[in-house]
């Protein structure tokens, strides 16, 4: 069995240059590093082990589409219009971060975004079959 906040955080520490994997067998997150192979967990040998799965890489948690639902969800109309224009094009999450700041919604920001990595990291345990102790 594996906690929940395991799974949440998996998906916190994934990037464009990592990977994670799960050892069904020993309930153990196994990560991948493009560019630090030495620090990886996850090595060659694991692409042929029936035991591993993937668990998540950058494009799993969408950060982006998070961040629009929650834009979505601003009661204030007229903060929920500034940050969806300032949410297009290059640089969308940095202005968003400044306008969250200035409008001292960053918390609420960061507990919607945790919501949305715990439903996400449940969907992958149900999915998967995966036992999991809710703990967050």
């Amino acid at each position: 069995m594996i906690k929940l906040s395991q799974v949440r955080d998996a998906l916190y520490d994934v990037s464009m240059e990592t990977s994670c994997y799960f050892n069904i067998k020993t309930n153990e997150i196994l990560w991948n590093f493009d560019f630090n192979e030495e620090g990886s967990t996850y090595t060659e040998e694991d692409e042929f082990n029936d035991d591993i799965i993937s668990m998540f890489n950058f494009y799993t948690k969408n950060d982006y589409d998070i961040m629009q639902d929650f834009i979505s969800n601003i009661s204030n109309d007229s903060l929920r219009n500034e940050l969806f224009n300032a949410t297009r094009g290059k640089g969308a999450f940095h202005r968003f971060r400044e306008i969250t700041d200035y409008n001292n919604i960053t918390d609420d920001w960061y507990k919607f975004q945790n919501n949305e990595y715990k439903k996400i990291a449940e969907e992958w345990c149900n999915d998967n079959k995966i036992e999991y102790e809710k703990d967050c």
